[in-house]
């Protein structure tokens, strides 16, 4: 077994149900849940695993990322064209960005301070862009045009590069950050990329085919092809445990891989619509967020 119920948090409802993505600050253990359909990020304090608060107005706000050396907190906010960067300590709202019709994914270039945010278009699947903010002046200084409807990103320090999931064409961008330009794309060999993660060097890509894709992102090296019960959303990794979790909204499951094996582990039954999660590393809790019932299980990992 991996994943044990711990315990149930109740969030209020908000005027439409919807989850989005959520992140943590670790240094107050408090994590930040995208709540879509109330146009607010909702507070958990992960010490008490109770509600705490929300930052309200925030028009369909769909992405949150954390990124504490910089204590930022942002939020790309879908209804409004929008992206909010708070100081993440006190939740002191720094500024808002206007950005790309429908903002969605993001990703932080931790060395120029620089947001990336990946636009839905409008018409709502046309002109996909990626709005690359700097966070010190609040603007944007590049728009780069993308050749489909992008999903999730991640920023490899490393590699000083962004990677995007595109849904069709089916692939991972690579954007070199230091040109702002995309440098090349890796064929995803299964429909729909959606949820990323990078762990040392391999990009774990969820698609709607029912996939979960491992790459290698220098080669784009398929490594591995393991499938998923029905359409996967969110995906989050403890690198202490190597154990990756991916969430499917129907049917409501988490499904655990072994990343270190590339294997799957478990399968665990939760709420169906229930497609989006967080990870608290501090006590290895993962909160799967439950549009219907109002509110998050945590479920504890096990050895």
């Amino acid at each position: 077994m991996t994943l044990s119920r711990l315990g149930w948090i109740s969030i209020p409802a908000g005027n439409k149900p919807g989850f989005d993505h959520a992140d943590t600050y670790r240094a107050d253990r408090r994590m930040y849940v995208a709540h879509t359909g109330a146009d607010r990020v909702d507070v958990l304090d992960c010490r008490a695993r109770t509600f705490l608060r929300s930052l309200p107005e925030l028009p369909g706000v769909a992405g949150v990322l954390i990124d504490e050396e910089h204590d930022l907190l942002c939020t790309s906010d879908r209804g409004a064209a929008l992206v909010s960067v708070f100081r993440c300590s006190d939740e002191q709202l720094l500024g808002q960005i206007a950005v790309g019709p429908h903002p969605n994914g993001l990703a932080y270039d931790r060395r120029r301070r620089r947001l990336y945010t990946f636009s839905l278009g409008e018409p709502l699947g046309e002109g996909w862009t990626a709005s690359v903010v700097e966070i010190a002046a609040k603007e944007v200084v590049r728009e780069l045009p993308l050749p489909g409807r992008p999903r999730w990103a991640v920023y490899d320090q490393e590699r000083d590069r962004v990677y995007a999931n595109i849904r069709e064409p089916a692939e991972i961008l690579v954007i070199d950050c230091e040109q702002l330009q995309i440098e090349r794309r890796l064929a995803v060999p299964a429909a729909g990329p959606h949820g990323l993660w990078l762990d040392r060097g391999r990009l774990f890509c969820a698609a709607d085919e029912g996939a979960l894709v491992v790459l290698d992102r220098d080669s784009g090296k398929p490594l591995a092809t393991l499938p998923l019960p029905g359409v996967p959303d969110v995906v989050m990794h403890d690198p202490d445990r190597a154990r990756l979790y991916v969430a499917i909204g129907e049917p409501g499951v988490v499904c655990s891989f072994d990343s270190e094996q590339l294997e799957p582990l478990e399968t665990t039954p939760t709420e169906d619509g229930a497609h989006t999660i967080g990870w608290d590393r501090d006590e290895r809790c993962l909160y799967v967020l439950c549009s219907r019932s109002g509110g998050a299980m945590v479920f504890e990992e096990r050895v």
